[in-house]
């Protein structure tokens, strides 16, 4: 549980300082910054209000992003013109508007560093940053982004995997997510070669073995499946141990720890 609480905190870290290295932070964005710990509803409406009020009078001269979707970023494009929409900050609007901006924010703080890093291009991340969809929506694009975020920094910080193998898996996650609504609990499949990781196996209790043998090519290619797990496949085998195997035959670890075979399969052999 402790490595496990330091890896965490780990990747946590990693991932605060990437949102801190921007330069080109806009007026909302920094805005958003000092509001996202607003205590009160009417303090919501106060900071709103002094900021619109301020800008029509021209004492404040606020820079945004050409392409903001954020109802307070569109004001502000209006005032660069002489004339500003007026907007009844009551109900939910300024919650909603504090959701935009924070949104904004977000989605620019990913984008920038799958790009900074080389690991997509802004085409294939559009779909994640699109401002003509929902809120809720919009959301959504954001805890996927959030997670594929989470899965490369995790890979970088705790298995020091390189951008050679990043960017394929993250073109997979992009094209998952393009399709899917965010899934935390998705396993993905990221391909990875045997050399990458062979450092980490005198250390590593895996829960899962698996072993794949193929010989032959073509139609007489045979293929065998092997895999034993920690978690037996059925409850029963816990009492009588059925297709156990010890630590020691896996991996000759301190600690003893048990495997039960999950799957053992063979491909289908023709004979003539």
């Amino acid at each position: 549980m402790e490595k496990i609480k330091c890896d965490t905190e780990a990747v946590d870290s990693s991932i605060k300082s990437i949102f801190s290295e921007r330069g080109d932070v806009d007026f909302a964005e920094q805005l958003w910054c000092k509001m996202k710990c607003v205590s009160s509803y009417q303090e919501l409406i106060a900071c709103f209000t002094l900021v619109l009020e301020s800008r029509e009078c021209g004492e404040i001269q606020p820079w945004i992003h050409h392409g903001s979707g954020s109802l307070l970023s569109k004001l502000i494009q209006q005032s660069y013109h002489g004339k500003m929409e007026a907007v009844s900050l009551t109900g939910i609007t300024p919650v909603q508007m504090l959701l935009e901006i924070g949104l904004d924010k977000m989605k620019k703080d990913y984008v920038s560093f799958f790009i900074g890093q080389e690991l997509a291009t802004l085409t294939s991340l559009d779909c994640f940053i699109s401002t003509s969809v929902d809120l809720q929506e919009q959301v959504h694009c954001v805890q996927k982004l959030h997670h594929m975020l989470e899965i490369m920094v995790s890979c970088t910080v705790l298995l020091q995997f390189k951008h050679e193998s990043l960017f394929p898996w993250t073109q997979i996650c992009i094209k998952y997510y393009r399709e899917n609504p965010p899934d935390e609990k998705h396993v993905f499949q990221l391909p990875v070669s045997s050399a990458l990781v062979k450092k980490f196996y005198p250390d590593s209790h895996p829960e899962v073995w698996k072993v794949d043998i193929s010989s032959g090519h073509g139609p007489k290619e045979v293929k065998t499946t092997w895999q034993v797990s920690t978690n037996p496949p059925v409850e029963h085998m816990m009492s009588n141990n059925t297709g156990l195997l010890s630590d020691s035959t896996v991996n000759a670890g301190i600690e003893e720890k048990m495997y039960f075979i999950t799957v053992v399969k063979c491909s289908q052999v023709h004979f003539r």
